[in-house]
């Protein structure tokens, strides 16, 4: 029992003594003490409220406020920061000595702001006479003088807001609900700092190891690890930093698969992403350097988009209107931002029946807002490109983007076993319009057509020729404001759906539908294009048997065709077959009623002929009238009829002569 009693009694002087030295404490002085060593640390001035209370839970210590810290010069606000209470833990063991040694300091409610001026300065640098390595005024119990060392077992910010404001680029922006913990072992030394906070109601966790808090206080470059999280989004940085002025060099991760938690974090609606651009996820992995001026600069870059791995060089540099983006990407796999175009039905035969509605272009407004966020110029080099519905093999491109206007040109690409080369050009800065100028050499038509338009309807390897431009704010309007011209030429090729030469050997309109085909040797055409209707007139097509011209129309914007094929035989004779109707399925048959036109039409000119020949006749006989090589009837009437005059004139005169 002895051992209990001799406890007992040890703890009941324990709590005595305790007792005297809350009684004792000099709790005025140990604010003044906090305050002029934060002072002599960071040369600002700190005001905490007298009228100290004594804390005995959870930590010894006294509880003060309101606190404020006073802002730089210009600042935008007198006071950096105001808090309603600051706690301060003390080291009961430094009270035996009678000695002041501050544990633990914790702002309840503070409210920060950091800013920077419009010529890069920092409200945030700070640097006092403890920062230069000189000494601080004596503790406030002693007086005796003591170094300028500041140190914390623990500093803790609770239900915080801090404001931040870029009066450079016009930004103010508001976090709420912080949590901030660290600890100062050495102002010179480590600082590892966590945190929590709230952005426009969306969660932040932050993460961040400081090698030197003095250095970075003071805005020289120092190593910084950092890692800040908000939903499925998250990023990351180790390398080496500075505050003022700003700027980082290191190693960066990104991770945005939270379009919803960023567009929050954003205040706005994010601009709508094409497929395999962000639309869904993003993370990079990439060596980093920010400078001074506000540019950033990514070496070695390592970016997955929506499952699309790329690797790039990239640097963003700030502009006086926009941004401006310079890349060089290379990829196995890149869709590009054109979006697909709408299909047709398929071949001839398929389950598509004659007459079924077409549902034709897409009306939907076209979104080319992301043309006007930024200037570009981006060099790619892919093994495999889609644009829209195009599937190109390995591909050399270049991107520029000025202004709203983007220019895309095709160097070398690989595209339905033959060459395309060109330029693309979409421009949104007044209105929207698109133009190609384009050329495909030695390639599978047939594949073309299918995945540009639908219409697998013929096949041939050759060359196709376009240049085109189209304005209108949606697919359908651009299609039916198409102009300029178009031109294809073919080798052995086939065209789908009709049995041309089955019709003309046996004028049969029924050589139509799935499994028939015209085979030809060569295949010709050039079109003019304006208001979105194609219209030839010089189609030429040479097959085994024989040969045909044409001439019609194509509605690229309707999506119709009106063509007439005028195909004639070896031994002689022409027979038309006429191509009408949706291009998706249009009827295919024989043109009687235009060759019974021609028919008619020759039939009366040789009538014409006929009864001209015989008024002739009549007029010769009755007349005694015989038209001249290159003269009509009438003009030999006429000539018949003047020579008739002149000779009763001659007989008259004559006559008059002799009887004088």
């Amino acid at each position: 029992m002895r051992w209990l009693v001799r406890a007992l009694a040890s703890l009941v002087m324990l709590l005595l003594m305790l007792g005297i030295m809350v009684v004792l404490m000099p709790k005025d002085g140990v604010l003044d003490l906090a305050a002029r060593r934060f002072e002599a640390a960071t040369g600002r001035k700190l005001e905490i409220a007298p009228g100290a209370r004594v804390t005995l839970w959870p930590v010894l210590g006294v509880s003060a406020g309101p606190v404020r810290l006073a802002n730089a010069p210009w600042g935008s606000t007198p006071e950096m920061l105001v808090a309603e209470r600051i706690d301060i833990g003390l080291d009961p063991l430094g009270l035996l000595d009678g000695e002041l040694h501050i544990t633990a300091i914790e702002l309840a409610a503070p409210r920060l702001v950091l800013e920077r001026d419009a010529k890069g300065a920092v409200n945030w640098q700070m640097g006092g006479a403890a920062a230069e390595g000189t000494a601080a005024e004596g503790s406030a119990a002693g007086g005796s003088a003591a170094p300028a060392v500041f140190t914390l077992d623990a500093l803790r910010l609770r239900d915080g807001e801090l404001r931040f404001i870029d009066q450079a680029a016009g930004q103010d922006v508001t976090l709420t609900g912080i949590d901030l913990a660290t600890a100062i072992p050495d102002l010179a030394g480590p600082v590892g700092v966590t945190g929590t906070a709230l952005l426009r109601g969306q969660p932040l966790e932050l993460r961040a190891d400081l090698a030197s808090l003095a250095d970075a206080m003071a805005g020289r470059v120092t190593d910084l690890a950092l890692s800040l999280t908000s939903g499925g989004n998250s990023a990351g940085f180790t390398g080496r930093a500075s505050l003022a002025p700003l700027m980082a060099e290191g190693s960066a991760t990104l991770a945005l698969n939270d379009r919803p938690s960023l567009a929050a974090l954003a205040g706005r609606d994010l601009p709508r992403l094409p497929q395999g651009f962000g639309a869904e996820s993003l993370t990079l992995e990439a060596g980093v350097t920010y400078t001074p001026e506000r540019s950033l600069h990514l070496r070695g870059a390592e970016i997955v988009s929506d499952g699309r791995s790329l690797a790039a060089e990239i640097d963003w540099l700030p502009g006086k209107v926009r941004p401006r983006l310079v890349a060089r990407l290379t990829t196995e796999t890149l869709a590009l931002p054109m979006g697909a175009l709408p299909m047709g039905a398929g071949p001839m035969g398929d389950k598509a029946e004659a007459g079924a509605p077409d549902e034709g272009w897409p009306t939907e407004a076209f979104d080319a807002s992301a043309l006007s966020a930024l200037d570009a110029e981006v060099a790619l080099v892919a093994q495999s490109v889609q644009i829209g519905a195009a599937h190109l093999g390995p591909t050399r491109a270049r991107l520029n983007l000025d202004d709203a206007r983007a220019v895309l040109t095709l160097t070398e690409a690989e595209a339905w076993g033959g060459k395309l080369t060109g330029l693309v050009v979409v421009n949104a800065r007044k209105g929207l319009s698109a133009s190609v100028d384009l050329t495909l050499a030695e390639a599978d038509v047939q594949a073309a057509l299918a995945e540009m338009l639908g219409v697998p309807r013929l096949a041939g390897r050759g060359s196709v020729r376009l240049k085109l431009l189209g304005v209108g704010a949606s697919m359908d309007a651009m299609m039916r404001s198409l102009k300029g011209e178009a031109g294809l030429s073919l080798t052995k090729g086939e065209i789908a759906g009709f049995d041309l030469g089955g019709m003309l050997r046996t004028m049969d309109p029924g050589y139509v539908g799935a499994g028939r085909q015209t085979l030809f040797d060569s295949l010709s055409v050039t079109a003019q294009i304006d208001g979105g209707v194609l219209r030839s007139e010089d189609m030429a097509l040479v097959a085994e048997h024989f040969s045909a011209g044409g001439t019609g129309t194509v509605d690229l914007g309707a999506r119709t065709v009106d063509y007439r094929l005028l195909p004639r035989l070896a031994e002689g004779g022409v027979v038309p077959v006429l191509i009408k109707g949706p291009w998706a399925v249009p009827k295919v048959r024989l043109d009687l009623e235009w060759l019974a036109s021609e028919r008619a039409k020759a039939e009366a000119a040789r009538a014409e002929k006929l009864a001209k020949e015989r008024l002739e006749a009549l007029a010769t006989e009755k007349l005694g009238v015989t038209p001249r090589a290159g003269e009509t009837l009438e003009e030999a009437a006429k000539r018949r009829a003047r020579e008739a005059a002149g000779a009763e004139a001659g007989r008259i005169l004559d006559q008059l002569l002799q009887e004088n």
